[in-house]
């Protein structure tokens, strides 16, 4: 008996999925207006949602290094630079009458935030390489093919490699991208879609 509510909440929240789902797709076809602006509000509301949970992301984070700087716990001092660095950029915005556009935020952003990426992203190539290492094997089934499409995307995109290829090159190389590539990429993308929503209907339908 105590389990009809929840029983009950999930079918309402596959039912509005579903509905939501609906309205996405007939807002993409043409002549349907009052559905383009039914859609149009609830991107409008899901920004909103998402500015809301992404603010109570941020509390929820304050809180948890307030609470591990308060019991001491271990690298509480990373904490409390994390906490001073959040204050110290919030503040600099709320306080500039530019708000984001404010010289310290671009600052920040040019000159900390963006060489950071720039690092993680190029420290990523050391694991990709080390991951196709482990499994991009001539030995292996569609190892060999796989490799030799990875080297020619490579040095295609290489420009001190792209120089010594011949002039025809780019072309196959851009056909490469934009057309097999491009598919396999599509028809993943579209898989996993596909997959999200089905598991995340039986998980909304208490079906494991």
């Amino acid at each position: 008996m105590s389990s009809s509510p929840p029983v009950r909440s999930n079918w309402l929240f596959a039912i509005l999925l579903m509905a939501a789902l609906v309205f996405v797709v007939l807002g993409r076809v043409p002549g349907w207006v009052g559905v383009s602006a039914i859609v149009r509000a609830g991107y409008e509301w899901a920004l909103l949602l998402g500015g809301v949970a992404l603010l109570l992301g941020v509390v929820n984070v304050l809180w948890l290094h307030i609470r591990r700087i308060a019991l001491g716990q271990r690298d509480w001092v990373l904490s409390l630079a994390l906490i001073a660095v959040l204050i110290a950029v919030a503040g600099a915005g709320l306080l500039s009458p530019t708000g984001a556009a404010s010289p310290l935020l671009e600052w920040v952003f040019d000159a900390v935030i963006a060489p950071g990426q720039a690092a993680l992203f190029a420290l990523l190539i050391f694991f990709m390489a080390a991951a196709a290492f482990q499994y991009l094997r001539i030995g292996r089934r569609g190892g060999a093919w796989m490799l030799a499409g990875f080297l020619v995307i490579l040095a295609a995109q290489t420009p001190f490699i792209f120089a010594w290829l011949p002039p025809g090159s780019a072309g196959v190389a851009d056909w490469l991208l934009n057309a097999p590539v491009m598919a396999a990429l599509r028809g993943v993308l579209l898989g996993s879609s596909l997959a999200l929503l089905i598991v995340g209907l039986r998980l909304l339908l208490g079906r494991p």
